[in-house]
């Protein structure tokens, strides 16, 4: 969970899990609460972990394909067709368009590992935020109600 780090002098968001009893002036968790809390920074910080130990990614979708030519004796036009193949193609959006591009067997492995690289990234950084989610519910769920502060009038 990213928090801000006030010591820095650029103030820029740092990786570390803060225990928001330390942030928070005057919070009150309770010791159940902080029990829970300390499962929930194991979680994150374990699937963290697992986010940082993917290597490379990629987007999109492999397919293996087959063709038949435009030679009208050649055996892909027979029956049954024997087709020619297979051929691998990679598809993904690229700055909004579709882009395809004829991959060659080995190419074709490394997009197949890196796209399923991508799916596990997503599926932990989905499984971070429902942890964070969890964590700020439970800190928020046992503050006190804050008066709202008033505003200063404009002056006209």
């Amino acid at each position: 969970m990213a928090s801000l780090n006030s010591n820095s002098a650029s103030a820029q968001p740092t990786r570390e899990w803060r225990n928001p009893t330390s942030v928070a002036v005057g919070a009150v968790v309770p010791v159940m609460a902080t029990a829970r809390l300390e499962g929930y920074e194991r979680r994150y910080r374990d699937l963290a972990r697992q986010l940082g130990d993917i290597g490379s990614i990629a987007s999109g979708s492999v397919a293996e394909r087959f063709n038949r030519c435009g030679k009208a004796n050649c055996a892909c036009h027979g029956d049954p067709p024997r087709l020619h193949g297979p051929y691998w193609h990679w598809t993904a959006k690229v700055d909004g368009k579709t882009v395809n591009r004829r991959l060659s067997p080995r190419e074709a492995e490394f997009y197949t590992d890196w796209i399923g690289n991508d799916h596990r990234a997503r599926l932990l950084l989905s499984q971070m935020k429902e942890i964070a989610a969890k964590a700020t519910d439970l800190i928020l769920k046992d503050q006190p109600e804050q008066p709202p502060t008033p505003k200063a009038k404009a002056e006209v």
